[in-house]
């Protein structure tokens, strides 16, 4: 009797992650990943520039190869989910980072500008959007009250990464020429291989979380000690037909695992925490492409620009670094309410840029544009990870991955043919910050109505787990 007095105890375990441990070699293994993935961005120009001399590119194809690796990322990164039924996620990052270096070493190779559009713009994106999706996936579960602190240091050491990176490839390119530098980050990108390997299941370090109301146990074990083994041949029979059930419901299970996931994308996809993630993303991603061209426009020489573009890099990376210190007193808030002021924030700060004529109090705003920056990118995974079950957030994050290329390709070019057409930046920055500032009204809309229905439920009434 004590035995199944025990057991019933123990299936009022739960396992959670482990918040630690081997999780924070996960971490490691994603910093290498994002180094490699993003911190070479600022320097992208810079890297390819002879090598579309010498295939002949003009501008019409540069763009169309950079419309096409944002959708090569983002059906990657959306088909990312479906792909982890069939396959781990250490064998998918070593399959996606196979794609990625191959892609980046073929392209250094390659001598005409189909071959270069096959390798650069599909195989290797490829690979990084299925990355890409893959770090946030396998962070979200291995960390469950600590994620943000564990999702800050996976983006502050690739931001200070995208600091030093921009000298260090003027330095290899002065010194050996455009051929070598891509051939030497085509070897930088093998670090992906390592990092992924890294990457173990998280089956293998869960932890068994006590039960939190020990009164209840107590209840269960002195009626588990009553029982008699007519209850015990009942509860047998009742297993049994449970186990019955289940395995006819396993029969169908390929139908109601389709109906559960096209529920998921028909509420998710309509929800602030796709569609306006996704618009915020877009809307801080082309400001920010756009901030030096619009500077140099208004008579910057590029000494002020450099200087205006390193305090944007300061304030972001000291808020990346201030979120790893007080993660644990802004999880208490709720990731959507900071996120909502990160948007808050970006928005003001931008219009604050945009009215002043004062070259010191636009830098200053730079500060505080780089800080909503940071808000927004550190926290876009830990929306979207506390509006899904952790079996759904590949999913989700694939799906809002795909909004964000979609956007970008039809979006993007409208924002430039706008710009062109009236000849101002700010026209086009304004109506990036609209952007902003329309998620901002109907999140908040959606927080107070949240929080007025939960105020208004019953006490007795259970949680709602939707």
């Amino acid at each position: 009797m004590t035995m199944c007095a025990t057991e019933g105890i123990n299936k009022k375990y739960k396992l959670v992650p482990p918040d630690g441990g081997w999780g924070y070699m996960i971490c490691v293994g994603v910093i290498i990943n994002l180094v490699v993935l993003r911190g070479f961005t600022n320097s992208h120009g810079a890297i390819f520039k002879e090598r579309f001399l010498e295939l002949d590119m003009s501008t019409t194809s540069v763009s169309v190869l950079n419309c096409l690796g944002t959708l090569c990322i983002s059906v990657s990164g959306f088909s990312t989910g479906f792909l982890l039924k069939y396959t781990s996620i250490r064998t998918l990052g070593l399959i996606a980072a196979l794609f990625y270096s191959t892609g980046s070493f073929a392209s250094t190779l390659c001598n005409t500008e189909g071959l270069f559009f096959i390798f650069q713009g599909i195989l290797q994106n490829i690979g990084h959007g299925l990355m890409i999706n893959l770090c946030f996936t396998i962070i979200n579960q291995y960390f469950r009250k600590k994620r943000l602190y564990a999702m800050s240091i996976v983006q502050t050491v690739p931001a200070l990464a995208i600091l030093v990176t921009p000298k260090l490839v003027k330095w290899i390119f002065d010194r050996y020429g455009s051929h070598w530098t891509l051939l030497l980050l085509s070897a930088v990108s093998l670090n992906n291989v390592l990092a992924v390997t890294i990457m173990q299941p998280v089956s293998l370090y869960m932890n068994e979380e006590l039960p939190e109301n020990k009164e209840i146990e107590l209840k269960i074990l002195l009626r588990d000690k009553k029982s008699n083994n007519a209850s015990i041949s009942s509860n047998l029979s009742n297993e049994t037909n449970h186990l019955h059930r289940h395995t006819l419901i396993a029969n169908k299970g390929n139908v109601i695992t389709r109906f559960k996931e096209t529920k998921l994308y028909k509420n998710f996809i309509l929800s602030n925490a796709c569609l306006g993630l996704s618009i915020c993303l877009f809307s801080d991603v082309k400001f920010v492409s756009m901030l030096p061209q619009a500077l140099y426009y208004m008579g910057w020489n590029e000494a002020l620009v450099a200087r205006a573009l390193m305090l944007f890099g300061l304030g972001n990376l000291l808020t990346r670094m201030l979120f790893v210190y007080i993660s644990k007193w802004l999880t208490k808030l709720g990731t959507h309410d900071i996120y909502v002021i990160g948007l808050l924030i970006a928005c003001l700060s931008r219009l604050g840029m945009l009215w002043s004529d004062n070259r010191i109090i636009m830098q200053s705003f730079l500060v505080i544009v780089g800080l909503a920056r940071a808000i927004i990118e550190i926290l876009h995974p830990l929306v979207i990870a506390d509006c899904v079950s952790a079996e759904n957030f590949s999913h989700a994050l694939g799906v809002s991955m795909l909004a964000f290329g979609l956007i970008s390709v039809v979006f993007g070019p409208i924002i430039s043919a706008i710009r062109e057409l009236t000849d101002s930046y700010a026209t086009a920055f304004y109506i990036l910050t609209s952007c902003f500032a329309i998620t901002v009204i109907f999140w908040t809309i959606e927080l107070v109505y949240k929080k007025n229905a939960h105020k208004r439920k019953p006490k007795g009434s259970l949680p709602d787990k939707s």
